[in-house]
């Protein structure tokens, strides 16, 4: 025997209400339960709570209105199918409801009473189908996913065994060649390093997606990561006869921004190098970066170039994973069309945004934003009353090791991710600070906290930090050393001069110059 259709009334008229429940009654016994709400709020309750299989939602209620009842509903029941209630003058904004996912509308004073069931079990079994096929294109995609990620990784190993010998024949290792032997060998070596750039950007794509990759924000110089991304594409400019500049903020000074340098080097880089293929011969990139006066603390990097162009319309399009430009003129482009679909998500995931602008034929600037490192900031959340009130504050040192040394870059930035959580988990979130990664340190890493506390609580801070360390999974860290120092922050503050302004400024710099004392003092203890 099936089950009756558990139907939720959602109608605040009481007039309507009872003619939907004469309609119900008509109908066989036990075909349907229905249970009458009067309020959004109720039946965001009910749907929670679950046992209903579908939603008939009046779209005016006391509480509710229009597109925002369905997306209430949605979101307590997302697999639970809604036809909305609308009357004759509302029947546009019911249409708008089924694109918010609603499957049905009824159209009150004309629902018959033998359209009103098969309106029901139809709009369940669109929902059911409409779930089945999302269910199959989300594994098919995922297929799609791990069969790229696995191709990938077994290429690289053929493709790198490639590389290797024809660049020993390339270079007259093996023999003398001839001009022309040398011409086809140095054809295939651009293609082998095509092939290569390409299984990177998808196994790059698939470490964004599983959330494997490491963003690590930190106080960063973004006049020496465009130094770098320039040095790196010079020759490639070069070599094609375009000109590629640079102009960093106000007599090349820059403030620090907070990011990542490493992942704001490979950014900068995909989008040179996307300038320099689309610009002609003759042509110019151009890279600009200053602080963005309409949002404070926030830097603005534009890579403006004078090539082909792109056509307005796609100027969002292009950062979608796989978007290739149907435009012939740009169908000499290499690549799969990952690398815009990279630095979006790069930039995203460092507190910025990316966008394009662009007029075919005259060239294209691509446009990022990245926050301005600020200790202030920083310390604003937890420590302005300690500031004003100037009560002690201590800044911790903790080093972190390795007992073998670090085997990769990979694994120290894994390593160090594993010991901000460890972290973390030990401060206080209205009284300490975790400080980003504020520069390099020789052999080792170090963390800076500033923590609301005097002296002796910064020591049982450094305890607590200790035993958690000890606690570990072993597995996770069982390479690493771990030590914490403490130092007061009140000593150093006592000479620091009124003209910083207000109490919080003061201690920012302070902390910042005890940092950067730090830091030097490491370096120069590492040789």
């Amino acid at each position: 025997m099936n089950k009756p259709l558990q139907v939720l009334l959602v109608e605040d008229n009481a007039g309507d209400a009872r003619l939907l429940r004469e309609m119900f009654s008509k109908e066989k016994v036990g075909s349907f339960v229905l249970t009458h709400l009067l309020r959004m709020t109720e039946a965001v309750a009910r749907l929670e709570q679950g046992g209903v299989d579908i939603v008939l939602l009046d779209m005016g209620l006391p509480d509710g209105h229009g597109l925002d009842t369905v997306r209430r509903a949605q979101a307590a029941a997302p697999h639970i199918p809604v036809i909305v209630l609308t009357g004759l003058d509302d029947e546009a904004l019911a249409a708008q409801a089924m694109k918010e996912g609603a499957q049905d509308y009824l159209i009150k004073g004309q629902i018959e009473s033998r359209a009103l069931p098969r309106a029901l079990r139809h709009a369940i079994e669109r929902h059911r189908m409409q779930e089945e096929t999302e269910l199959i294109r989300t594994n098919q995609l995922q297929f799609k996913d791990n069969f790229l990620s696995h191709v990938s990784h077994e290429l690289r190993s053929p493709l790198n065994a490639i590389y290797q010998f024809v660049a020993i024949l390339f270079d007259n290792v093996a023999g003398q060649l001839t001009p022309e032997q040398h011409e086809y060998l140095g054809i295939v070596l651009r293609n082998v390093k095509q092939l290569q750039a390409m299984i990177d950007d998808l196994l790059e794509v698939t470490r964004v997606q599983e959330g494997k990759i490491v963003i690590e924000p930190q106080c960063t110089s973004v006049a020496d990561v465009v130094a770098f991304a320039m040095s790196t594409l010079q020759g490639a400019a070069q070599a094609k006869g375009v000109a590629l500049t640079a102009a960093l903020g106000l007599n090349g000074q820059l403030p620090l921004a907070r990011a990542d340098p490493t992942r704001l080097r490979q950014i900068l880089i995909i989008l040179l190098d996307n300038a320099i293929k689309f610009t002609p011969a003759g042509g110019s990139v151009r890279i600009q970066a200053d602080a963005l006066a309409s949002e404070p603390n926030t830097l603005m990097i534009e890579i403006k170039d004078t090539g082909c162009g792109i056509d307005p319309t796609m100027t969002e399009r292009i950062f979608d994973r796989l978007f290739q430009a149907s435009d012939p003129a740009l169908a000499g482009r290499r690549g799969l069309g990952l690398g815009l679909y990279i630095c979006k998500e790069l930039v995203a995931r460092q507190g910025g945004r990316i966008w394009a602008n662009s007029i075919l034929g005259e060239g294209t600037v691509l446009s990022f934003t990245l926050p301005i490192f600020s200790m202030c900031n920083l310390l604003a959340p937890a420590l302005e009353d300690v500031a004003v009130s100037r009560a002690p504050v201590t800044l911790l040192v903790t080093q972190m090791g390795s007992q073998t040394g670090w085997l990769s870059d990979e694994a120290r930035a894994q390593h160090s991710h594993g010991v901000r959580e460890l972290l973390q988990r030990c401060l206080r979130a209205d009284q300490d600070v975790l400080l980003p990664k504020m520069g390099s340190s020789g052999p080792a890493e170090l963390f800076f906290i500033v923590a609301g506390t005097d002296l002796e609580g910064g020591e049982s801070l450094a305890e607590r930090i200790q035993s958690q360390f000890d606690e570990r999974d072993s597995g996770l860290m069982a390479d690493l050393v771990l030590s914490t120092s403490s130092h007061a922050v009140m000593r150093a503050r006592q000479g620091v001069s009124a003209s910083l302004g207000a109490p919080l400024e003061a201690l920012a710099q302070t902390i910042h110059s005890m940092v950067n004392e730090e830091l030097s003092s490491r370096m120069v203890a590492n040789g």
